[in-house]
């Protein structure tokens, strides 16, 4: 379902292709057609350059965007030592067509750095990342000249600030802000001497995630993507905080107007049972993908109490939608239908009204548009409620452990 909601556009061809769909093999035709419809975007790819220095930190970041921990199953191995030695692709963990790239560090002994940015195709990759845990130098010159002569985008990212901040706090005539002005000063210098001018700095740490310029790497970073690569990008970011639920929420309404236009455009047609089915079908799979990319679905959860040693019991606890965690049918979409009078009454009215020429074809999409981007809209309210309330327990939970989230 994720492919059908990266797509932002519906041609009358795909209406057409549901509608047959449903004619041959009913309910579970049209489902299946849906999936197929799904498949078909696969091909929207974010690719995502991470580079720099041996030890700058460019495996932890990327597990970072990925929300996984050192260890975790798919994230990037991290030490003290080089342990990239080729550039080696981290797919997304339920996006797998976002992948993060993490490049070999260029100031290893008797790594080939001419030979390297010789053979290395830089027009490959959407977007890059250099990330830097001490003063710009010129192995990140050489990244940044690279990328520019791509044509690529590219941001710079100060790692490690933690540290600096333990280490400069120790002096008497300390000020963060003015260390962090410092700091970034010495990284847009460099840039700058490499002939590179308004490309963003970003103070970040592995620890704090919640603190420094990560949030804002998030937002900018997809500011270079097209609409369809933003969406997703947004979509597949860990739930760090309340901040960036809220940036997935207005990601997600955008998904649900699609979905609801696309209902719409089925709405017009007079078949009978086709737009019900065709509206439990779009909201039954529309809140599956919310719930996934909320991170509230079953592995997401055992996968989170493990990470800060607690429960899925714990994290749940204090949140009141409890459908949320429940199987996802078409039983259950009705449920909550019935819930809407609104809903429901439009719901019963549209096959009343199929036989009316022009007017049941009017009321047919207006309703069925209605009713799935009120229900969608609804279900992302309740589901983005929960996953703070999750979060929040998450917190308190790592908080006792004394390990970061």
């Amino acid at each position: 379902m994720a492919g059908i909601l990266s797509n932002l556009y519906y041609s009358a061809k795909d209406v057409e292709e549901l509608v047959a769909a449903y004619q041959c093999e009913g309910e579970m035709g049209l489902q299946l057609a849906i999936e197929r419809k799904s498949k078909q975007f696969e091909n929207v790819r974010i690719q995502i350059a991470v580079m720099g220095e041996s030890g700058s930190g460019k495996s932890t970041l990327i597990n970072a965007l990925l929300g996984l921990v050192e260890n975790e199953k798919g994230a990037a191995p991290t030490g003290s030592e080089e342990t990239t030695t080729k550039i080696t692709p981290y797919p997304h963990p339920t996006l797998p067509n976002i992948q993060y790239y993490d490049f070999p560090g260029l100031n290893t002994p008797k790594f080939p750095v001419k030979e390297f940015m010789k053979k290395t195709n830089f027009s490959l990759y959407d977007l890059g990342i250099i990330v830097t845990a001490a003063r710009f130098t010129e192995n990140d010159k050489l990244l940044a000249e690279a990328l520019k002569k791509a044509g690529k985008p590219f941001y710079l990212v100060r790692s490690k600030i933690d540290e600096t901040i333990r280490a400069e706090s120790r002096k008497k005539s300390y000020n963060q802000e003015d260390m962090f002005r410092r700091v970034k000063a010495n990284c847009v210098s460099g840039l700058q001497d490499a002939g590179i001018q308004n490309t963003s700095v970003f103070l970040y740490s592995a620890f704090n995630l919640d603190q420094f310029d990560f949030a804002k790497l998030r937002e900018v970073a997809v500011s270079n993507l097209s609409e369809t690569q933003k969406k997703m990008f947004i979509t597949a970011l860990p739930n760090t905080s309340e901040g960036a639920i809220e940036i997935k929420r207005k990601a997600l309404q955008h998904f649900i107007q699609m979905l609801s236009a696309l209902s719409g455009g089925i709405g017009v047609v007079p078949i009978p049972g086709l737009s019900l089915a065709c509206d439990l079908a779009l909201i039954t799979s529309g809140i599956l993908f919310i719930r996934k990319n909320l991170g509230l679905d079953e592995a997401s959860l055992i996968k989170l109490a493990q990470r800060v040693g607690t429960s899925v019991t714990d994290l749940r606890r204090g949140t009141e939608h409890n459908w949320v965690f429940g199987e996802i049918t078409r039983q259950q979409v009705v449920l909550l239908m019935q819930r809407s009078t609104l809903a429901m009454a439009l719901t019963i009215a549209e096959p009343l009204l199929n036989f009316v020429p022009i007017l049941g074809s009017i009321f047919g999409a207006t309703s069925s548009f209605a009713v799935t981007l009120m229900m969608l809209n609804s279900s992302l309210d309740a589901m983005v409620e929960t996953a703070k309330i999750v979060l929040q327990n998450a917190k308190a939970a790592a908080s006792y452990e004394g390990i970061g989230i």
